[in-house]
């Protein structure tokens, strides 16, 4: 299973691994538009607390009102926009104690999606898991440590870490996870600004997979918990409010 399975609108991330994300590669308008738009607040484009307007925004994306409109009311549902009655919207505000809250239950929720994968994944699934880590670990090769983190790595993280969990059984636990996934993210990327913040957790995706593929669950578990909170204090520790 991808990612664009259990959350579609963010299904376009995906195709950034091979090239920068046009008009041609999206299905609509309307998937364009929201690609486009969740992109530039994750990167950072527009930052937190940012008043979205709505010609701004049809400029940018060379689009009409409909498919900005969609676009926001999406993201909204999403955690990423603010809609405010009467004074339109803005990009979500962002805080320590918010990243704390979503790091907290991005750990407890990938963890049990990753028990239940492994309980119920099969030598598939094995598979894909391997080959999606071969490739993630090719274009991490690439990445100059003192480099801002591409697009491409970006995704390639983000499908290696959906594609650890694919098996859990759950299209709710996956499609809640994809947003605290982009919600987590979004803070790491405000705060981290080259891949050598990175660094000291690059071998950690190779040892999740051993463990996975050993069908160590207990293991498994723990460096999934040690991964995910060496980043959160990463971030805590360059975060400025």
């Amino acid at each position: 299973m991808l990612a664009a399975d259990a959350l579609p609108w963010a299904a376009t991330s995906l195709q950034w691994k091979y090239r920068r994300l046009d008009r041609t590669a999206a299905a609509s308008a309307s998937s364009y538009v929201l690609a486009r738009l969740r992109g530039d607040i994750l990167s950072a484009h527009f930052k937190p607390n940012a008043k979205l307007y709505l010609k701004v925004l049809i400029a940018r994306y060379e689009t009409s009102v409909a498919p900005v409109r969609e676009a926001l009311a999406v993201l909204s549902g999403a955690g990423l926009v603010l809609s405010e009655s009467q004074r339109g919207f803005r990009v979500a505000p962002a805080s320590r104690a918010d990243f704390i809250d979503i790091a907290t239950l991005r750990k407890q929720l990938e963890i049990s999606a990753l028990q239940l994968s492994i309980a119920r994944g099969g030598d598939s699934w094995l598979g894909e898991i391997q080959r999606i880590y071969e490739m993630f670990s090719q274009i991490s090769l690439k990445a100059g440590h003192d480099e801002p983190i591409s697009d491409v790595w970006e995704a390639c993280h983000r499908e290696f870490h959906f594609a650890l969990i694919a098996e859990c059984g759950s299209p709710a636990l996956l499609n809640f996870w994809s947003q605290l996934h982009d919600r987590f993210d979004r803070y790491r990327r405000l705060t981290l600004p080259s891949g050598s913040y990175m660094a000291g957790t690059a071998s950690d995706h190779w040892d999740i997979m051993e463990a996975v593929i050993s069908r160590d669950v207990r293991r498994a578990s723990r460096l999934m918990s040690d991964h995910i909170q060496a980043i959160t204090d990463i971030v805590l520790q360059q975060y400025v409010e």
